[in-house]
């Protein structure tokens, strides 16, 4: 493994103690005492690190890149009761006492989180007894819920840019999403400003394409005029045809299962032209920001074509310890072992507890399979993998 988190990035979170005090614990699990676990013959791990939370399938936008709901998203074409499925309140909220004393981060994606009518509800459970969390979102929806977000204290919130005005609203597959994102961020600013708080922090994620490789540096840019407190760049998750099958080919060996969600990374990847992302990562590099960025996954200049051209090519990340640390749930309580490809369920959390579910038999028998397959096939671009 050759993630590491960069001083830079720990030196600018010196003024937010608990999520400098989380990413340095989050490291320490990664690359000591989860070591420690994975080295185990009988799969167990200590208790979860992080809860990845997908609390709804639904969404209000169509996005290009999205696995989900974009051209082969593997959301398209599934029942609506299947996109609308969740997870009654009340039964969150029994989770949130039970992982309180072991105060997991909490991130909350989707779909579309603020589609879940009872998200804010939630957030408050959360924030009542200890936790910590991100919320990942659009933006569309979160204007109207400013003042309850600050109010709490809620920790940060996730907002996905992929470009300026129109190169966003283009990629978004909605005119004026750019400006009703840029709206809701100014009402949270001027809110915390009002009420003399510094929460929720602004996170803003942006997801490389083929039609903004060339203006990455521009989305910073707009970061820095929004004051935003992190930038997220992720490089883009793809798979191949061929290597997708070969994934369902262990999938049916190992697990009996034929997985489905790795064809919604079968997009054009080579619509992207690895020079211009080169040639913005290094005006990007040259600049000074206010706020820190992580740029996923750490990758040298010289590397990044070959990213894109050699989807087999994992640039020394060699093996996943991520089941050892992070758990997922999905909208229906099913828990899963992978967020981005959620094929291999292992419990519901409407049934037994999510800390019982972490270490049984299910759970610990993928992970001596992962342990002795190395890698999926599948596994070659997903940030669980090639993450910090």
């Amino acid at each position: 493994m050759r993630s590491k988190v960069p001083l830079r990035y720990a030196l600018k979170m010196l003024d937010r103690p608990e999520f400098l005090r989380f990413s340095l614990g989050f490291a320490l699990r990664k690359r000591l005492t989860a070591k420690l676990d994975y080295a185990r013959s009988d799969g167990r791990s200590k208790p979860m690190k992080q809860i990845n939370l997908k609390i709804t399938n639904a969404c209000n936008l169509r996005c290009a890149t999205c696995a989900q709901w974009g051209p082969s998203g593997y959301m398209i074409g599934q029942p609506t009761s299947v996109v609308r499925e969740t997870v009654p309140l009340p039964v969150y909220q029994r989770m949130v006492e039970e992982i309180a004393p072991i105060r997991p981060w909490i991130y909350i994606w989707g779909g579309e989180p603020f589609l879940y009518p009872g998200l804010v509800p939630l957030l408050r459970t959360m924030k009542e007894k200890g936790l910590i969390g991100s919320v990942v979102t659009n933006g569309f929806f979160l204007g109207q819920h400013a003042e309850e977000l600050v109010e709490i204290g809620w920790d940060s919130l996730a907002l996905s840019l992929d470009g300026t005005r129109q190169l966003h609203d283009s990629i978004r597959g909605i005119p004026g999403t750019f400006d009703r994102l840029m709206e809701a961020i100014e009402t949270i600013q001027e809110t915390k400003k009002r009420r003399g708080k510094t929460k929720p922090h602004i996170t803003l994620v942006t997801t490389v394409s083929g039609k903004n490789a060339g203006h990455l540096d521009e989305i910073f840019d707009v970061g820095e005029k929004v004051g935003a407190d992190l930038m997220l760049l992720y490089y883009a998750w793809f798979t191949t045809e061929e290597i997708g099958r070969r994934h369902e080919a262990v999938m049916q060996k190992r697990f009996g299962i034929c997985p489905t969600a790795w064809k919604g990374y079968l997009w054009n990847f080579q619509e992207i032209d690895p020079r211009a992302v080169v040639e913005s990562v290094r005006r990007i590099r040259s600049r000074k920001y206010r706020f820190p960025y992580l740029l996923i996954p750490n990758l040298r200049d010289d590397e990044i074509p070959a990213y894109y051209r050699e989807p087999e090519n994992l640039f020394g990340y060699d093996r996943c310890i991520y089941p050892w640390i992070v758990t997922e749930i999905m909208p229906n309580g099913d828990v899963a072992t992978c967020r981005d490809f959620p094929d291999v369920v292992v419990g519901n959390i409407q049934k037994e507890s999510i800390l019982t579910i972490f270490n049984n038999d299910k759970y610990r028998t993928f992970r001596k399979v992962l342990k002795e397959e190395g890698l999926f096939p599948i596994c070659g671009r997903c940030c669980g993998l090639m993450g910090w």
